[in-house]
């Protein structure tokens, strides 16, 4: 937990343990030459004049708010969209009266939940939902998912349609347009690092230039015969999109853009007030927006088997991959050994989930913000983006869709019930990995210094290695850490911990458990790196169990590394009055 997301908040508290330090550096207006902090130059700044490809992509995403931070990548992984007007059905408009867009761009997923009057005053309803190469139909949110009652209605024929409906968006398009320079499907990249300067085209993205406006054309992710062309406007906002596949041609307009959060989470992601869609020049959806959540809350689509059987599916979408820096490994290094078992003793270093993200300070002014911005302001926005839960490379546990709008109001007020604001040890496994492993031939002790992007405090724990069972104790007392019991299969360490307090989340965003949690942990030591794996289960509010992926911590030769001083206390001070929802 740091103070980062407290600057806007009514509500203080006194944090003396924290581990991460942020160097704020003078913000300024977005200029050529711009400096970050400590002189550091920014990943890239397009010339004044220049009118190519790099830099209308960087533009384009800078303009609407999607690159955050000193790095500025692109941060926005899923929006909460709502709106007002009308829908096509059956070839007759409908007057909505609720409209909600659930969209996560890395998993190539949407959720459309609507109601609407049609014009002989009868109420009409639906949900549609994307993901991936199947969509469907359902009666209630997550239909057939888990314990969860409900109709689904296969939908073979719209999969295209709706990817399109995703692609064309205002922050799809320019997704989109990034995704096609590059055999890569990246995730998080800053488009200025992904290619050299001066050119028109790159891959299957190119730039043209009419009546002063750039014309950017790319191909749609996941629809090979599927092509866009977006015209932006002088702010390099997305304008229009027209979307070429066979005879369908499909027209996307956009105005009016704000950043239109509630008024307790702005954090600078501008999307449209007007969009128009129309298809072969018929109006398919004429949409007013009310509100959005560009906070990277939670959004899951889960596929029911009932679809899975039903559609067959050819082709198959990108996998994104996390645009990070991967720490520097010596696997060949020999692995010490203590008796018949790998010793995993010593310092072990790690990053944040996300990757080396979090390379302090705040992200330049850009053109459209209000003198009162700063580095420092810019910063305290953007952090809620970097947390590993919401945007990195750990996925997204699978809730029964009872709990789905649960998660997310807890992710809303981050700051309200996030049990590290409370003072609350982060437990396991948000804590992560240990810093620091002291291995014996009967036990092995780790030492913990907060974890999850700077959150927690100084944790430990000593645990058996002998393979015993869970002692009767762990019936009764419940604890942050759990009763951990461990084992050796082969050289890989294998800890099974029960008995945890239901007070602690998994993760930042909302990322509660029960206490029915059952958590298994992997340690493989390979030369100087720590391979760590995790797996969640809690049948109680999860689908299936979560399965996070290999984590690489490195061995630190420093022996001063893991020298813990006194951390102090953590004091809550004035918790009723939060009013903000700018997350920490």
């Amino acid at each position: 937990m740091t103070e980062l997301g407290v600057h806007t908040m009514s509500f203080r508290r006194t944090i003396i343990w924290v581990a991460l330090a942020i160097v704020f550096a003078a913000g300024g207006p977005f200029r050529v030459g711009a400096q970050g902090r400590g002189g550091v130059p920014e990943p890239y700044t397009p010339a004044a004049d220049a009118k190519d490809l790099k830099a209308v992509l960087f533009r384009w995403m800078w303009g609407m708010g999607m690159l955050k931070g000193h790095d500025e990548r692109d941060m926005v992984a899923t929006l909460e969209y709502q709106g007002k007007g009308t829908l096509q059905v059956n070839g007759q408009p409908c007057t909505l009266t609720k409209y909600r867009a659930s969209t996560n761009y890395q998993t190539f997923s949407q959720r459309i939940q609507y109601a609407c009057t049609r014009p002989n005053g009868e109420m009409y309803s639906n949900i549609e939902v994307v993901s991936g190469l199947y969509a469907w139909n359902e009666d209630t949110p997550g239909a057939q998912i888990g314990p969860t009652k409900g109709k689904v209605t296969p939908m073979p024929d719209v999969v295209q349609e709706r990817l399109v409906r995703i692609w064309a968006s205002p922050q799809g398009a320019p997704k989109a347009a990034v995704a096609g320079t590059t055999e890569t499907f990246w995730l998080g990249a800053n488009p200025g690092t992904l290619f050299a300067d001066g050119l028109a085209k790159v891959g299957q993205t190119s730039l043209s230039w009419e009546a002063g406006k750039p014309v950017v054309t790319f191909p749609i992710p996941g629809i090979p015969e599927a092509t866009a062309t977006a015209t932006l406007d002088a702010k390099y906002m997305t304008e229009r999109v027209v979307v070429k596949r066979g005879s369908t041609t499909t027209e996307f307009s956009y105005g009016d853009y704000q950043d239109w959060n509630n008024p307790l989470n702005k954090i600078g992601v501008l999307y449209a007030g007007k969009m128009m869609e129309r298809q072969n020049g018929a109006v398919l959806r004429d949409l007013t927006t009310s509100m959005t959540e560009t906070g990277n809350v939670y959004v899951v689509a889960p596929v029911p088997a009932s679809v899975q059987a039903a559609i067959k599916v050819t082709g198959q979408i990108p996998r994104g991959v996390m645009a990070k820096t991967e720490p520097k490994l010596n696997k060949s290094a020999p692995t010490p050994r203590l008796g018949a078992h790998p010793d995993l003793t010593g310092n072990w270093s790690f990053t944040d989930w996300i990757g080396n993200y979090m390379t302090g300070g705040g992200r330049r002014c850009g053109p459209g913000q209000g003198p009162d911005c700063s580095r420092q302001t810019n910063q305290t926005e953007d952090f809620e983006l970097y947390s590993p839960s919401r945007f990195g490379n750990t996925g997204r546990p699978t809730y029964k869709p009872e709990y789905w709008d649960k998660v997310q109001e807890l992710d809303m007020w981050t700051n309200k019930y996030d049990p590290v604001m409370t003072c609350q040890p982060l437990g396991v496994p948000r804590e992560g990995p240990p810093r620091r492993i002291y291995q014996t031939d009967k036990d092995v002790t780790f030492i913990y210094t907060g974890g999850d992007a700077g959150g927690g405090y100084g944790e430990y724990r000593v645990i058996p290695t002998d393979g015993r069972a869970h002692g009767k104790e762990a019936e009764f007392d419940i604890t942050y850490l759990g009763d951990t019991v461990g084992r050796w299969e082969g050289d890989t360490l294998v800890l099974d911990a029960v008995a945890f307090t239901d007070s602690t989340w998994l993760g930042r965003g909302g990322f509660f458990h029960s206490d029915k949690m059952h958590v298994i942990e992997r340690f493989r030591r390979e030369g100087d790196a720590l391979l760590y794996d995790v797996t969640v289960e809690d049948p109680e509010v999860l689908v299936e169990p979560w399965v996070l992926p290999t984590r690489t911590v490195v061995r630190n030769p420093n022996p001063d590394a893991g020298l813990i001083r006194e951390r102090g206390n953590c004091e809550v001070q004035e918790f009723g009055h939060a009013a903000s929802q700018i997350r920490h």
